[in-house]
């Protein structure tokens, strides 16, 4: 039985299932993965991606756990006619998500290059819901942050999961949801708590004095963002060793899936 963490695959499926392969992942044998948000966006197979990954949670509900991170946050919003649909598509890598859920769907062409208009956008819309019936509620059952307790048997310490980081001096139950998605410098630069927080949200290259290789680390905070929405890797990393297992998005094969039960169904 071992425990991993991911954090920010980005539609980089390959490179997800070549370190699941790695680690000889098997939540038959009772391995727990917990993934940290942002399953989606910039990557070319979102939807296989977190469909893989709903489904993986419905067979083992109590191995797999999965956090919601500020892109699925934002895709949710999309597919609710929320939020800013030019910042999500044109910035943030929606558009990559939308094409992938399309599948050879005519409309996909729409969003590749230019901005599509808000009548393409609510036929895509459409689409996508009409196809996915099950894929909001979906999104919005996944939780924000969890609290792992200690494990005297593996000497693991009692750990806060989240995708993005908290505002330092708010009691966790008090943190905005903002925060807990998107946070950047004021968590990292000035977290001092006794407990300890692994996140994802902001790639390992990109925290202060990253030596360039596994995991970030400052006193009880572990950053495990691989950085694969910029094309670096997908990062797994095992708890509480926090030795990892790092896939270069380049070195990604497409070998067999490692496929817990069929496709989710939405």
């Amino acid at each position: 039985m071992a425990t991993y963490f991911v954090s920010d695959i980005h539609g980089q499926y390959q490179a997800f299932q070549q370190a699941l392969r790695n680690a000889s992942f098997s939540p038959q044998r009772n391995d727990q993965l917990y993934v940290l948000g942002d399953m989606i966006d910039r990557g070319p197979e979102s939807k296989e991606v977190l469909l893989d990954l709903l489904a993986m949670r419905q067979a083992y509900p109590e191995q797999i756990v999965i956090l919601k991170g500020n892109h699925e946050q934002m895709f949710e919003d999309w597919l609710q006619r929320s939020g800013n649909s030019e910042n999500y598509l044109r910035f943030n890598g929606g558009d990559a998500t939308i094409r992938s859920f399309l599948s050879n769907h005519p409309l996909r062409r729409a969003f590749i290059g230019s901005m599509p208009s808000e009548q393409t956008q609510e036929e895509a819309r459409q689409l996508i819901l009409s196809r996915y019936p099950k894929l909001l509620p979906a999104l919005a059952s996944l939780p924000l942050y969890v609290e792992l307790p200690a494990n005297p048997q593996t000497g693991a310490p009692a750990v806060l999961l989240v995708h993005a980081g908290i505002r330092p001096g708010i009691p966790l139950q008090q943190q905005s949801p903002e925060d807990l998605l998107w946070i950047r410098e004021p968590f990292y630069l000035y977290y001092g708590g006794e407990r300890p927080i692994v996140f994802g949200h902001t790639p390992v290259p990109k925290l202060p004095n990253y030596e360039g290789f596994g995991p970030w680390r400052r006193n009880n905070l572990v950053g495990i963002d691989g950085g694969a929405a910029y094309r670096r890797g997908v990062m797994l990393v095992e708890w509480p060793s926090l030795q990892s297992i790092f896939v270069p998005i380049h070195e990604a094969t497409s070998s067999p899936n490692v496929r817990m039960n069929e496709p989710y169904k939405l």
